[in-house]
């Protein structure tokens, strides 16, 4: 049995995140068709040994975040270095600093390139982290860009001809369990997602604040965990008992407010290919999002769309979408479920390994010449 070593998603099942959403989906439908997966997680994140098939295992901690980076790093190399699997798949650019090292390993290398990749310009020591380890991009032996745009991205930068494009998977309705109801009343829209400045959380209340003076009626919902850079108190600091802010919630508790919203919005100024979005079309909740290249991918009609830079452009479309909510429902079955998107990366994974013993074949003809 093949072994696969996950590094870069912080746990699972539960956690918040689109990395942590796509490990929670697809690693246990990958140790379904015959592989063995091993997941390195971070605490309090990892709670357990193991969640459907998928082994968890926590490195050590102090507590301390800056430290328990580099303690996660450095653990997790040690797990490769004793586990020896036959593939390592980094689900973030950011966990991939130290790929040199992993090569010395033996195994293959698989790297998931998404939206913190081109999050530039990078500042600080974390500017040449994530240049240091886009540059070892050149040592791995597949990468998955989870958008056409960013896979185009990488390649102008990098001329890399080894890239893949597999996004995220759409959920079945049965996964999330019916009857519950949402924590709020009443006419809402919905966002959720980390609330931070790439999200573009600012220029969404700005918007909703100039859309509520004619429906005083409608709600601003927003569910997710703070970042450091979202600026919290200039938020509360506004008082708007519209503004409705629940926080983080287990992923299993959002289907009533996706099911519930008159609309979803998705403003952000970076992205990948965004898992709320992809929930909320699941539920049949209509969809608004802003115009960058990686949702353009989703090829929705143009009425989805609007410019994250421009207030007044968000408010036209916020108007829209509740003039008429039922025009901006996207059909689910335009989008892959995530057995598809297991049986693509058992393909990257197989044509990996499958070079890899071409290799020393096309060696041993070479050598009998």
């Amino acid at each position: 049995m093949k072994t696969i070593l996950v590094i870069g998603a912080r746990g699972i099942p539960d956690v918040e995140g689109g990395v942590e959403k796509n490990a929670e989906r697809l690693f246990p439908l990958i140790t379904s068709r015959g592989w063995k997966v091993c997941l390195a997680g971070l605490k309090p994140y990892t709670q357990t040994g193991e969640y459907r098939g998928v082994s968890l295992w926590c490195a050590p901690s102090l507590g301390i975040s800056k430290i328990d980076r580099w303690l996660y790093a450095i653990g997790a190399l040690v797990k490769a270095f004793r586990m020896r699997p036959d593939i390592v798949h980094f689900t973030r650019l950011e966990s991939a600093q130290l790929l040199w090292a992993y090569k010395l390993t033996g195994c293959k290398i698989a790297v998931r390139y998404g939206a913190d990749c081109h999050a530039r310009p990078w500042s600080g020591p974390r500017n040449w982290a994530m240049r240091w380890a886009q540059y070892q991009l050149r040592w791995a032996d597949q990468i998955i860009a989870v958008t056409p745009a960013l896979g185009r991205s990488l390649q102008a930068i990098e001329a890399l001809q080894n890239i893949h494009v597999i996004g995220n998977g759409v959920d079945r309705p049965e996964t999330f369990p019916e009857g519950s109801r949402a924590p709020v009343t009443g006419e809402y829209m919905l966002f959720v997602g980390q609330i931070s400045q790439k999200k573009n959380i600012h220029s969404l209340i700005s918007a909703f604040r100039v859309f509520s003076k004619s429906h005083p009626q409608m709600q601003l919902v927003i569910v997710g965990d703070w970042s450091k850079s979202a600026d919290r108190r200039k938020i509360e600091a506004l008082g708007d008992d519209r503004i409705v802010i629940l926080g983080s919630l287990p992923r299993s508790e959002l289907a009533p407010l996706y099911r519930g919203a008159r609309f979803f919005v998705n403003p952000s100024i970076r992205e990948g290919h965004s898992n709320t979005l992809l929930e909320a079309i699941s539920f049949g909740c209509p969809v608004l999002l802003s115009d960058l290249p990686e949702n353009r991918d989703l090829r929705l009609n143009a009425k989805h769309y609007f410019n994250p830079a421009n207030v007044r452009s968000m408010v036209s479309a916020l108007n829209r979408a509740h003039a008429n909510p039922d025009v901006f429902r996207v059909g689910a079955d335009r989008f892959p479920h995530w057995e598809k998107i297991a049986d693509q990366t058992v393909n990257v994974y197989e044509k990996l390994l499958a070079d890899d013993a071409a290799r020393p074949a096309s060696q041993a003809r070479r050598s009998r010449i």
